[in-house]
């Protein structure tokens, strides 16, 4: 497969919609709230009945799709079967990429082979993490390393909370963020066994549409662990979340621009706090790319 990344930091709050919503065409082509990245989902946002008809609808928005260059478009098929399909359509390659559900051992070899069928082109792919699978660290492993082929495409592996939750028996409670459930545990495993080896994550989805307080404590908890992708599944989301990108990126955009600067001494004091320029080399430099992102979110913030 050829190379074909976009930039993690570029994708902001990833604003879902079903590919069986009546204005799709609409969405597909001018995007919805600012979003900078949007996901046409065919997989649990549709009803099993209703598949054949969302996957009709998408066929028919992608014919009249005009390039825009103010957000990313992404697909999310049901299974590997309905991505060979995609694969096959003819104007598939107006869109940048996909985002393939439930990622493990078991599926990877599906995915892998309707992808390699059309190797020609070449698409981003964001592999979502939301199986049993995840839960044990010796297989987390394993799945690695397949993933490992698909470096050079990946723009991020997706951490698909609300499934982990149900693998568990768990549904989010309110006032909660994710942080404050069993998936801390888990966060944390995928983030050392996965960013070390090159792989961007987006945290997971905040399914309370009506709690903005608790969204922002958990963007405070995501920004913390370095993640500055996130999934929206709703409009009123994603001014919330590029606003707390762009807060991090005012507050420590000078103390990052300290660090690389060659000039500087090899520890310093900055904002009250002790500076080394070799032990926070790659924050600096992922602080740095996300603020470079940013005038892709000022429209957003604007409005």
């Amino acid at each position: 497969m050829n190379s074909r990344r976009l930039n993690y930091f570029e994708l902001g709050a990833s604003l879902y919609t079903p590919c069986n919503h009546p204005n799709l065409q609409g969405i597909i082509q001018d995007g919805l709230s600012g979003a900078r990245s949007m996901i046409f989902c065919l997989e649990d946002a549709v009803n099993e009945d209703e598949v054949g008809i969302a996957l009709e609808n998408l066929k028919t928005a992608l014919q009249h799709l005009q390039p825009n260059n103010h957000f990313r478009r992404f697909i999310r098929p049901r299974n590997p079967m309905i991505l060979a399909e995609l694969l096959n359509i003819r104007d598939i390659e107006k869109i940048d990429g996909f985002v393939l559900p439930k990622v493990d051992l078991t599926t990877f070899p599906l995915f892998k082979a309707a992808l390699d069928n059309h190797a020609s082109r070449s698409f981003s792919l964001m592999p979502t993490l939301e199986t049993e699978q995840v839960f044990d660290s010796q297989t987390l492993t394993q799945i690695r390393t397949k993933l490992l082929e698909w470096r050079e495409n990946t723009c991020c592996l997706r951490i698909g909370g609300n499934d982990l939750m149900n693998v568990l028996g768990l549904k989010r409670m309110p006032g909660k963020t994710v942080y404050e459930t069993p998936l801390r545990s888990v966060i944390d495993q995928l983030l050392i066994t996965f960013r070390p080896y090159g792989f961007e994550l987006s945290s997971p989805v905040f399914d309370m549409v009506n709690d903005p307080l608790t969204l922002i404590r958990e963007l405070e908890n995501d920004i913390s662990y370095g993640f500055f992708a996130k999934t929206a599944i709703h409009p009123d989301q994603v001014k919330i979340i590029e606003h707390q990108y762009a807060a991090f990126v005012e507050a420590n955009q000078l103390q990052a621009g300290s660090v690389i600067d060659e000039s500087a001494p090899a520890v310093f004091l900055e904002s009250g706090q002790m500076m080394e320029r070799t032990c926070h080399q790659r924050w600096a430099l992922r602080t740095l790319a996300l603020a470079n992102s940013q005038h892709g979110a000022r429209a957003v913030l604007s409005n």
